[in-house]
């Protein structure tokens, strides 16, 4: 769908009225029941290919089990949670990517969707947290685009895109023969331009191709706000994003401390003691302004009118904390993972504290 059909539609949604007649409507519910519905399906197919090329872990049977029970995808089953290896009372410790994502759809305030859909917005109305300089391309001329290209190396990305996806990087010392048709693109997709975060040396020894960003999961409602859990984000290989959807890899970070307490592990179950290209170790590394990475995520969080927030956090060259993006739906498989500890209890009490919202 277009850019442009899809933004005025978000917009349409996400109003206030519209939010509150599809509320009373149920139409967030049935939309949660419907993706659920689908993506079950989905998984089931996922499911059957993989046994019939006698390449799967674990038994059909028990996955349809899992599946129906649980909602975990084929990927959590077989390789992030090891479901295949775990008792009933085991399982019932983990908290799926579905079940999480049915909160979201049915529960996160439309003005809320409305502001994080749209990093464009983010960036605006969180500028105090921004340390770098950025525009919006329909909104800019091709000189205030052609000068932040060329006096920074940036980062390209969809206003709306989620998982590293249709992100690419441009240098400031590279050929700017086709500025103007780069300019012409981003203003079409509507693109942010945004200038590189140069990291601290601490997380940019990781990887330096990519930005290793702290993904922080903040509850919180308007009076209080704490850290749920955080893990660090590096890329691997060319990439130029962290995204642990997009083949990064992440390791859990101790949120008492800053401390680094697990091995790396990726979504495919890999497991790394150092990372796999840098070959610096992992676990006991400290998070450098870990107290501060802290603080500033319970502020925001306490701003957003929302239970569940992941913040993507740099820590800059200049020891800041630059916020990068935000989402309302981060995943917990990354959270549980690593060290094959389950949090569905913990999340679902927390969940209920700060919302009165009672998950099941």
């Amino acid at each position: 769908m277009n850019r442009n059909i899809k933004a005025v539609l978000a917009r349409t949604a996400y109003s206030p009225v519209v939010y509150h007649v599809m509320q009373w409507l149920r139409i967030p519910q049935l939309y949660a029941d419907y993706i659920i519905w689908s993506s079950k399906r989905r998984e089931l197919s996922i499911a059957k290919r993989e046994f019939s090329k006698g390449a799967a872990i674990g038994s059909y049977d028990d996955f349809k089990c899992a599946l129906d029970k649980h909602w975990v995808s084929y990927n959590e089953y077989a390789y992030q949670y090891k479901f295949y290896n775990k008792t009933e009372e085991e399982r019932e410790e983990f908290v799926s990517r579905s079940k999480m994502g049915y909160f979201y759809r049915r529960y996160t305030p439309g003005n809320v969707k409305a502001i994080f859909r749209n990093k464009h917005r983010f960036l605006t109305l969180f500028s105090k947290y921004i340390h770098r300089e950025w525009i919006y391309a329909p909104n800019a001329s091709y000189e205030e685009f052609s000068q932040l290209v060329s006096n920074f190396d940036c980062i390209i990305k969809p206003c709306d895109g989620a998982l590293g996806r249709g992100v690419f990087k441009v240098y400031k010392n590279g050929d700017h023969m086709d500025d103007r048709k780069l300019y012409e693109s981003c203003v079409k997709d509507r693109l942010l331009v945004e200038q590189c975060i140069e990291s601290c040396e601490e997380l940019k020894a990781f990887h330096p191709q990519s930005l290793n960003t702290i993904r922080v999961v903040t509850v919180a409602n308007k009076q209080k706000a704490e850290v749920f859990g955080s893990f660090l984000r590096m890329g691997v290989g060319n990439s130029v994003v962290d995204n642990a959807h997009a083949g990064g890899v992440f390791a859990q970070i101790n949120i008492k401390d800053g401390m680094i307490e697990s091995d790396g592990i990726d979504t495919n179950g890999n497991r790394y003691v150092c990372h796999p290209d840098s070959c610096i170790k992992l676990k006991g590394f400290v998070i450098p302004k870990w107290e501060k990475v802290v603080n500033t995520c319970c502020e925001a969080a306490k701003l957003c009118d929302n239970t569940i927030m992941g913040w993507d956090v740099a820590i800059n060259n200049q020891m800041e904390i630059d916020f990068v993006e935000t989402s309302f739906g981060p995943d917990f498989d990354v959270m549980q993972s690593p060290l094959q500890v389950g949090v569905k209890k913990r999340i679902f009490a927390m969940i209920k504290e700060y919302s009165g919202i009672e998950m099941k």
